[in-house]
C-alpha cells in the first residue's frame, strides 16, 4: 500500500513537473508567435493566412527534425487543424486560448477573434503593442530565470569557499603546531 501511495504520488509529481515545463515553455514561445503574427500582417497577409504559415512551417521544421516539440505551436497546428475540420475560424482561435490555459494566450485568441469579427482595422497595432508587452515579459522571466540560478549556485560556492579555508588554515595551523 505504501509503494502504491508512493508510486500515485509521484506520478503526480512527475505530471506537475511537465506541466510546469509546459507553462515556461509556452510563456516563452509568446513574443515570437507574436512577432510572427505581427510580421506577417504587416506584410499583407490576413490573420488565417499567417497563422497558416506559421503552424505549417512548425510542421515542416518538426517532421524534419529541425526542432523539438513546442506546445504553443502544436496548439496553433490543433486550431488549423479545427479550421481544416469546418470548425469556424472564430470558435476555433477561441479554443486555442481555452487549450493554452494561459492569459496571454487567452488575450492573443481574443485580439484574433475581435480581428475576425470585426475586421483588420487597427489589428496591426494592436499586435505591435501585444509584441512589445511579451518582450518585456520575456525580459522578465530571463532576469528571474538569472537570479534563481544565482541562488542555486549560493551553496555550492560555500562549500567551495570552506574548502579553499580548509585548504589555507589547516598547513598553516599545522606548521605552527610544530
Amino acid at each position: 500500500v505504501v509503494f502504491a501511495a508512493g508510486l500515485h504520488l509521484r506520478e503526480k509529481e512527475n505530471d506537475k513537473r511537465k506541466e510546469a515545463e509546459r507553462r515556461r515553455q509556452m510563456l516563452f514561445d509568446y513574443a515570437g508567435i507574436v512577432s510572427k503574427l505581427s510580421l506577417l500582417l504587416g506584410a499583407g497577409m490576413n490573420i488565417s493566412l499567417a497563422w497558416e504559415k506559421i503552424a505549417l512551417t512548425y510542421r515542416r521544421k518538426r517532421e524534419n527534425g529541425e526542432i523539438k516539440l513546442r506546445y504553443a505551436y502544436e496548439e496553433m497546428l490543433s486550431a488549423w487543424y479545427e479550421i481544416q475540420e469546418g470548425t469556424g475560424e472564430l470558435r476555433a482561435y477561441e479554443h486555442f486560448g481555452v487549450r493554452c490555459q494561459l492569459g496571454v494566450y487567452r488575450k492573443l485568441s481574443s485580439l484574433i477573434a475581435q480581428n475576425v469579427r470585426r475586421g483588420a482595422k487597427g489589428m496591426q497595432k494592436l499586435l505591435e503593442q501585444e509584441e512589445w508587452e511579451a518582450y518585456e515579459q520575456r525580459k522578465a522571466q530571463a532576469k528571474q530565470a538569472g537570479e534563481e540560478a544565482g541562488t542555486k549556485l549560493l551553496l555550492p560556492m560555500g562549500i567551495m569557499l570552506v574548502i579553499v579555508l580548509a585548504i589555507l588554515v589547516i598547513p598553516a595551523g599545522m606548521t605552527l603546531n610544530l
